[in-house]
């Protein structure tokens, strides 16, 4: 118990310091103050989970100024803070919880270092060691952590607790209208498996009527409590223009690089392992990569994030393969390093 304790406060550090870095050191695209009172322009405006969280903290008073210095200056700022470093320590324990599910029989300890690791290159190459730009966006921790949730829930529900992925897709959606599209993994690990197909089908359909619901909601709760009324953009023309402009960039190769946190590393040594659930994985990574050169620019590598935890799904599934090559499996007190007796 002492030990869990240990672990739960130096992630929350940890999540801190990365919260607090996140906040200050990259190029802020949404100004809080707007953003956590509905002024925010499209379509950062339209993905509201964190002001209403905000909304329902302070309960109809006044923003809070210190006159310390950011992150600390406002309430806002705080909730911020405080919100991007829960959603780390969140996304650690369900990627910790993901490794456990298809592991079974490698230490807790073991899978723990491994699930930190990979969430740490995730964050830092995802978000802050980006060569073009490191942006901030109030919604991205939490969306981070809602991809993990949603994919660990698609490995462990079965039976009749599959129907409650459609409730996570209605909450996540509030958060980002991206979020139904994680439902592609329930889809993945079930193609080749002895799993119902009716029910499938219902619950993917349930997803679907899950985002529209969620996002009928919060355009009209946008419509109604926005401070000025949405002006739509051309945003998915403009974004695919600048992606193709980007092309004739030769530094744009050399961003690039770094796209999925260097995990692609990962999976081309894992290529002979791969089954054909990791194929249809693959397929909605490419998927995921098709969609973000046209509604997305490219070049900001934070919205392939949910791509390399697909690829994180894919090298936990074949974890305890890999550690068992490193030492054969031995009689006696010798054993696969990382496993249990």
């Amino acid at each position: 118990m002492k030990k869990n304790w240990l672990v739960i406060a130096l992630s929350s550090l940890v999540a801190l310091n990365l919260s607090w870095e996140h906040q200050t050191l990259l190029i802020p695209m949404v100004d809080l103050a707007r953003y956590y009172h509905l002024a925010a322009r499209e379509p950062f405006v339209y993905r509201i989970l964190p002001a209403l969280g905000y909304h329902w903290l302070m309960r109809g008073h006044v923003d809070l100024l210190t006159g310390m210095n950011a992150p600390f200056d406002s309430s806002y700022n705080i909730f911020q803070l405080l919100l991007d470093a829960v959603s780390l320590v969140a996304t650690l324990y369900f990627m910790k919880k993901i490794a456990d599910a298809f592991n079974p029989r490698l230490k807790p300890s073991f899978l723990l270092a491994f699930a930190a690791a990979a969430a740490l290159a995730i964050v830092v190459f995802g978000f802050y060691m980006v060569p073009n730009r490191a942006l901030f966006y109030p919604y991205d921790f939490p969306d981070m952590c809602f991809a993990t949730i949603v994919f660990y829930l698609c490995i462990r529900l079965w039976g009749r607790a599959e129907y409650f992925l459609p409730l996570i897709i209605f909450v996540a959606t509030l958060n980002k209208e991206t979020a139904v599209f994680y439902s592609g993994l329930y889809v993945a690990l079930r193609a080749w498996n002895k799993a119902d197909r009716a029910r499938t089908a219902i619950v993917l359909v349930g997803c679907a009527a899950a985002f529209v619901a969620a996002r009928s909601l919060v355009v009209q709760f946008v419509n109604t409590n926005a401070t000025h009324p949405a002006v739509a953009h051309l945003q998915y023309e403009y974004h695919l223009m600048y992606t193709l402009e980007q092309l004739r960039n030769p530094l744009f190769v050399f961003a690039m690089l770094n796209i999925c946190s260097y995990l692609y590393v990962a999976i081309y040594l894992l290529r002979k392992q791969l089954d054909r659930t990791d194929g249809l994985i693959l397929f909605m990574i490419a998927l995921w990569f098709a969609i973000m050169s046209v509604v997305g620019i490219i070049r900001e590598l934070r919205i392939f994030v949910p791509a390399s935890l697909m690829m994180y799904v894919i090298i936990a599934r074949h974890l305890e393969t890999v550690v068992q090559t490193w030492r054969p499996q031995a009689s006696g007190a010798e054993r696969p390093l990382g496993t249990d007796s």
